[in-house]
């Protein structure tokens, strides 16, 4: 998933220099500290578990099993049933204990003693799961059947024998129809009276498959803790939590399945299974940090958990640490079981991520040894390829899927989402509603049938103008369609020169709301992002909250569109970002992600990372501002990139990509260094660049600072208690004791603003400009200076700066738009009106400004007219701002609308501090 946040507008594009302008900064020394700590205060720390503790007594062993302390127990069980064998409980504690840590072996040895009771039906089920456990399939099936021959009214052993087979495909056969259907006769008949019982009717139930089935399976799974309580800690209490937990985390109830696998967490903070489930929980919520917290918290317990491997694979090949993923695959989870499905769809990951074919197939038929339908391994793989952008490869594995298995409805669900991204959404649509039908409960199936039938069918309109095809409300669509029709064509036709293709079929879908473009995405309500590209398509939080600008976006992501079209989707994420960041600073300058002021933040926090880290930075993200660091670091990442070795290199780069390779090997092919030392000269070049725009003392984040700190906090309480006099002074002593940066100067202009010579503040609101280039508030200040002195070229001036350096300020454009129209400033006016219509489109000064302009062409003024209208809807005489109101008028009267001129004219005047220049395009409007 490809996504952006930030601001945007249009320019024509220059082409990127062959070499960085800037003078070659001075040599680093040690910059470790700029990377050295990425913990915040709220970000997952790993807790560290307790050291084991002797226990002294039997009834203190099966209590430590029970509270986090195996080993503890295991020293004295070991001991104890040396003298007495036959104490069941003990045994089987005993077993759990040594599963929990991983002594498998162990533990099969303590279950299949003769001395003990190894045919017990009890016995013979922990024996069977854990031979599963162990990759022993076959195994696992024998013990099983021959202890239901020898107890077949055994209901945990029947309803244990059916998962078995469900497992391995085979459902539906004969044998486990017979199965299924004696245990809810079972249940019916009032024979399910325990726990285990229920468990085993519950397994019935999931394996039937039905919606009404799962209905069932919860409800009894319900009655199961009412009779296991979890508090009392009985293997059993946790069969049916972490049972239960994983149907919910199929269903994507991510809280229900939370809120479950942490009941038994409560008891136990450190039970294996329980924590795993919490690391796929997060895993599903795209939360990695804690999804990786969780799962090497479960190697305290056992270092070779296959499960907790395979998670932490998954990670890291999402994350491009290939060697990694390979080692927890295949070293780590296949070594304890060579079947599990996990450790094999992280393999099949890896290979595909390679581009070699012939290794996903041998990973591909180990799984199908487990499961001939092969359902859970390409549902996992499936996942894995949509966190690598690898969507045309899912579809490919996910028919494999429907081949094996047509009538599964997790197969059918993820290959409806997965058609739905690559466009295909007749037949997307028609692959969810297969899976409805089987299966009513699944939170993402439902959200997007939901969305389509209550939505988009009946509040959206589609058209197709060529190879683009663009989805948007159907109310207000002929205002917004023209302006997003043309910035698409723009930066299409650009880019497709930029990279020597042609971008095809596209595409894109603007939605009203974030929710509705959420669940289009991502089938779940909570992607916080304004825009995805999956490639031929893209969706977008639509242009009608004035809270960034689409053009932007629009650039943004067609950019992505060429990047993963060029790699096959194998580009890393910190590439393509940066890329696309960098495609859209050279469209429109203002359009930099300007953050100079947060990565000097981060720097001297030590929260950057390097060149060769920078997918982590985006994956394991805390929060907000720590993912706004990782876009402005690859923006700047692939700026010197482009800057030194030029856009044809990094084409070639992402050629490379689709092969395979790995960023290392194509830098060293295409730009001529390995990636350690174009780490370290880009390393040298971003710091210069970050010391030049962000200069002067910086109040101190951490405890109390020094003494500078002290005058700043002194001057603060002094403006705080009105004593303006005594500030001013104080902040002038902090400037002149080496406290001289952007915030004395920003707050002594705040001051001087406020008093009796408001222009003495000029001169400070210029130095904190050299202090902070990027930062636009001084602009606005120094505009709203020059009118409330009536110069209205100097707020010009102003304003026009504050564009060119942030694209994404209704403000100052539309301020601008409307002082260019009253001084009969084309360009200026020009300049402001396509900001404001990419920012707001539907504000009524974008679309005032788009009705003067119409009415001036016969051809236009129907739809000048309608543009008019629409924007009076929202403009009611007492609502500000005044600029509005004054290029309402004026189109008002360009359309011959008398009376609407005149009361809006009146409106504007209404308010005191309109710039003469406008006051006297009113007047006469107003008949005054």
């Amino acid at each position: 998933m490809l996504a952006v946040g930030g601001p945007s507008c249009t320019k024509a594009p220059v082409a990127p220099p062959m070499a960085s302008p800037e003078p070659e900064p001075p040599p680093l020394g040690d910059t470790s500290a700029a990377y050295a700590d990425h913990e915040q205060p709220d970000a997952p720390t790993r807790r560290e578990r307790p050291a084991p503790k002797p226990v002294e007594d039997r009834e203190a062993a099966l209590d430590a099993v029970i509270h986090g302390n195996p080993e503890g127990a295991i020293d004295f069980l070991a001991g104890h049933l040396e003298q007495e064998p036959g104490d069941l409980p003990a045994r089987l504690a005993l077993a759990r204990a040594q599963i929990m840590v991983g002594a498998l072996a162990d533990a099969s040895t303590t279950l299949a003693d003769p001395a003990g009771a190894p045919d017990d039906p009890q016995v013979v089920l922990r024996r069977s799961r854990l031979a599963w456990r162990r990759g022993e399939l076959e195994q696992a099936q024998a013990l099983l059947e021959r202890a239901h021959k020898a107890h077949p009214d055994d209901l945990p052993l029947r309803g244990e024998l059916l998962a078995l087979l469900v497992r391995r495909g085979q459902g539906a056969t004969p044998p486990a129809k017979a199965l299924l259907d004696g245990l809810y006769d079972a249940y019916d008949a009032g024979s399910a009276k325990t726990a285990d019982d229920l468990v085993a009717v519950a397994q019935a139930a999931l394996a039937q498959g039905t919606t009404g089935a799962f209905k069932d399976a919860n409800m009894v799974l319900q009655d199961a803790e009412g009779l296991a309580p979890v508090g009392e800690g009985s293997w059993t209490a946790d069969d049916v939590l972490l049972l239960r937990g994983s149907v919910f985390l199929e269903k994507y109830a991510e809280a229900e399945a939370a809120e479950t696998f942490g009941m038994v967490l409560e008891r136990d903070p450190w039970q294996p299974d329980a924590l795993v489930g919490m690391a796929r929980v997060h895993m599903n919520g795209l939360r990695f940090a804690e999804a990786a917290r969780h799962a090497e918290e479960v190697l305290q317990v056992d270092p070779h958990q296959p499960d907790a491997h395979a998670v932490l694979g998954r990670i890291a090949l999402i994350e491009g640490r290939r060697e990694e993923a390979e080692q927890r695959g295949e070293g780590e989870a296949l070594a304890v079981d060579a079947h599990h499905t996990g450790g094999l769809a992280v393999l099949a990951g890896l290979a595909m991520a390679r581009n070699r074919p012939a290794d996903y197939a041998k990973w591909r038929d180990e799984a199908l040894k487990v499961d001939a339908r092969g359902r859970d391994f390409f549902i996992d793989l499936a996942d894995i390829l949509g966190f690598l952008h690898l969507y045309p490869e899912a579809d490919r594995i996910l028919r494999e899927a429907v081949a094996l298995a047509p009538e599964d409805p997790y197969v059918q669900s993820s290959l409806g989402l997965n058609l739905l991204r690559l466009g295909h959404e007749g037949e997307g649509r028609e692959a969810l509603g297969r899976a409805w039908k089987k299966d009513r409960f699944n939170e993402r199936t439902r959200n997007v049938l939901d969305l389509y039938e209550q939505t988009i069918d009946p509040h959206y309109v589609e058209q197709s103008h060529g190879e683009l095809t663009i989805r948007l409300p159907k109310e207000d669509g002929e205002l917004i369609e023209p302006g997003l029709l043309a910035s698409v064509r723009r930066s299409r036709d650009e880019l497709d020169g930029h990279y020597h293709m042609k971008a095809g079929k596209l595409r894109l879908e603007f939605f009203a709301d974030p929710q509705a473009f959420s669940v289009r995405t991502v089938g779940v309500p909570s992607l916080g992002a304004l825009a995805v590209c999956f490639g031929p398509v893209i969706t977008f939080v639509g242009p009608y909250t004035g809270a960034y600008n689409i053009d932007m976006v629009i650039r943004h992501e067609l950019s992505h569109t060429y990047a993963i079209s060029l790699s096959g989707g194998r580009v890393p994420r910190w590439f393509t970002e940066g890329l696309s960041e960098w495609e859209s600073e050279l469209a429109d300058p203002a359009w930099a992600r300007e953050s100079a002021e947060l990565l000097s933040q981060a720097r001297r926090a030590g929260k950057l990372r390097r060149l060769s880290e920078l997918e982590l930075a985006f994956i394991r993200a805390e929060n907000g501002m720590m993912m706004e660091v990782a876009y402005a670091t690859a923006a700047y990442a692939i700026r010197y990139l482009g800057q030194t070795y030029g856009r044809d290199a990094l084409i070639e780069v992402l050629k490379g990509y689709r092969d395979g390779a790995d960023t290392d090997a194509l830098f060293r092919e295409h730009l001529g260094k390995e990636l350690a030392v174009v780490e370290k000269e880009f390393e040298r070049w971003f710091f210069g660049q970050l010391d030049a725009k962000i200069s002067g003392w910086e109040p101190s984040t951490e405890g109390k600072g020094d003494e500078r700190d002290a005058l700043l906090r002194k001057a603060m309480e002094q403006a705080g208690a009105g004593k303006t006099q005594e500030a001013t002074r104080t902040l002038q002593e902090l400037v002149a004791a080496k406290g001289d940066g952007y915030v004395p100067r920003m707050m002594l202009a705040k001051l001087l603003l406020d008093g009796p010579d408001p222009s003495a503040a000029r001169r400070h609101l210029e130095a904190a400009r050299g202090h902070h280039t990027e930062a636009i508030e001084p602009l606005v200040m120094l505009a709203n200076l020059a009118r409330s002195q009536g110069n209205v070229d100097e707020e010009k001036q102003q304003l026009q700066t504050a564009l060119q350096i942030d694209g994404d300020s209704l403000e100052p454009a539309a301020r601008l738009l409307m002082l260019g129209i009253v001084t009969s400033d084309g360009p200026a006016a020009a300049r402001a009106l396509e900001r404001v219509r990419g920012i707001a489109p539907l504000h009524p000064i974008a679309l005032s400004a788009e009705a003067l302009e119409g009415a001036k062409r016969k051809a236009e003024r129907a739809r000048a007219t309608s543009q008019l209208r629409r924007a009076l809807r929202e403009l009611k005489p007492g609502q500000g701002p005044a600029d509005t109101f004054v290029v309402a008028a004026l189109a008002a009267e360009a359309l011959g609308q008398a009376d609407d001129a005149k009361t809006l004219a009146a409106a504007a005047l209404a308010d005191p501090e309109l710039p003469k220049v406008a006051a006297d395009r009113m007047r006469p409007l107003a008949g005054r």
